[in-house]
């Protein structure tokens, strides 16, 4: 196990000790679980090196949960539907989504509109595709594009879940996954 890696040394030592058969799991600030192997990369870690020690990253975040108790239900736009990428043969239909009640009396929140958190994930395998786009120093968005089309779920698709099953606000999804304040 090896804390963060946030400087050359520490991800060659993090490396070297996958390359030689040994497990590691370690974190690194990124944004995404693609991004991941380009900040890699950005340390001078060779291609081949990153392709060959890395079997797969997960990508995390916390939101927070709407308030069960005062949160209000309120229709999507247009434009929610289609940034949410509602299919559309259903962007017809009222769709209703979760909006916190910030500034109620709400004895359970105390007034903030939210009260606990829930994950977001993005689990990414090392498939041969996804090694060869690396090898081959392809940009995160090429890497995060194949994932995906191997069945990645990225962390906006994870949270778009889970507004639509009521369970956090689209204002915390924009907050949390495109780090809008």
């Amino acid at each position: 196990m090896i804390g963060e890696i946030r400087d050359q040394e520490t991800a060659n030592i993090a490396v070297e000790a996958s390359i030689t058969g040994h497990l590691v799991v370690s974190t690194l600030h990124t944004n995404s679980a693609a991004s991941t192997i380009t900040r890699l990369a950005d340390m001078d870690i060779e291609s081949y090196m990153i392709a060959d020690a890395v079997v797969g990253v997960i990508a995390q975040r916390l939101l927070r949960r709407v308030c069960p108790d005062c949160k209000k239900m309120v229709p999507l736009t247009e434009f929610e539907k289609e940034e949410m990428h509602i299919r559309p043969e259903y962007r017809s239909r009222e769709i209703l989504v979760p909006q916190a009640n910030v500034g109620s009396d709400c004895m359970r929140c105390g007034g903030s509109g939210y009260q606990g958190r829930v994950g977001i994930y993005e689990i990414m395998p090392m498939s041969n595709m996804i090694k060869r786009i690396i090898i081959r120093e392809g940009s995160a968005e090429e890497i995060e594009n194949q994932a995906i089309r191997e069945g990645m779920k990225t962390l906006v698709t994870s949270a778009n879940q889970y507004v639509l099953q009521g369970i956090t606000t689209i204002e915390e999804v924009h907050r949390v996954a495109y780090g809008e304040e």
